[in-house]
């Protein structure tokens, strides 16, 4: 089984399905909490054309939770229906789907994965060892090495923590050439990996592992670096309440100066 192109089929499947689906106000309306009819949709349309290609999974939603489908198997699915639904729900044409399939439970483990961004109907997708590509073509990082030259996305959702996590962030901020905000992390991810933006920097603490699973590997296949906020190479647990932060490059370089410019320091 060719799981890139099981990834790249399965997405390129759902992706006419929930374009459709969203055509329908309806779909906007929150079934539980702030989960939208959407995300429901969304789920099922990736989970049955999943399981026509591969037939059992263990299935880790933000949705669901973690199911077994038709039994489960030995791939385990992480999948964020819609990360941005409000965007969606507003207009704003920025969000996608995310898939990742991994032997095991922690990131280092997934082994292919994919992201719709339905603002231009593409896909982005890899698999590891095998390389990063959009819509059938290898796409690779930038080569900005410096802060100066670099165009950074950051995610400024702080709610409750705004006054603590912006500052943090200032020094970036007075140092990038400019800054970006989409509402979509996967999305950021993605833009990381095909040279759009230079750095994706997330360092909140409540970016849900599920969420980045797929985008990470198609950063570190296009050529990237992803870490923690220490600098340390990234992986964790993939389990549904697992929450995270990262910084997701094109170089060592810029990696390196933005986290001298945080200035984090192990706890002792």
């Amino acid at each position: 089984m060719d799981r890139l192109e099981v990834v790249r089929e399965v997405l390129e499947e759902s992706k006419s399905k929930i374009v459709e689906a969203l055509k329908n106000p309806e779909v906007f309306k929150p079934v539980s909490g702030r989960t939208l009819l959407i995300d429901k949709l969304a789920e099922k349309i990736v989970v049955d054309l999943l399981s026509k290609k591969i037939g059992g999974f263990i299935l880790m939603s933000e949705e669901a939770g973690v199911v077994k489908v038709h039994g489960g198997g030995s791939l385990i699915a992480i999948l964020d229906p819609i990360d941005g639904s409000t965007n969606a729900s507003r207009g704003f044409p920025l969000y996608s789907t995310s898939l990742a399939l991994a032997e095991d439970y922690s990131l280092n483990d997934v082994v292919a994965g994919g992201v719709i961004d339905f603002s231009r109907e593409a896909i982005y997708y890899a698999a590891k060892g095998v390389g990063a590509f959009l819509d059938g073509k290898r796409v690779t990082v930038s080569k900005v090495k410096s802060l100066r030259e670099s165009v950074i996305a950051l995610d400024v959702s702080a709610k409750g923590r705004v006054f603590k996590y912006l500052p943090l962030l200032s020094p970036i901020v007075e140092r990038a050439y400019s800054i970006r905000s989409l509402g979509s992390n996967a999305l950021h991810l993605c833009m990381v990996a095909s040279g759009i933006f230079d750095a994706f920097i997330d360092l909140r603490g409540v970016l849900r592992a599920i969420d980045a699973s797929a985008g990470v590997l198609v950063v570190r296949e296009a050529g990237g670096v992803v870490t923690d906020g220490f600098g340390v190479e990234l992986n964790f647990k993939l389990t549904v309440d697992a929450r995270i932060s990262l910084v997701a490059t094109s170089t060592v370089e810029l990696a390196s100066e933005i986290v001298k410019v945080l200035g984090f320091k192990p706890k002792s």
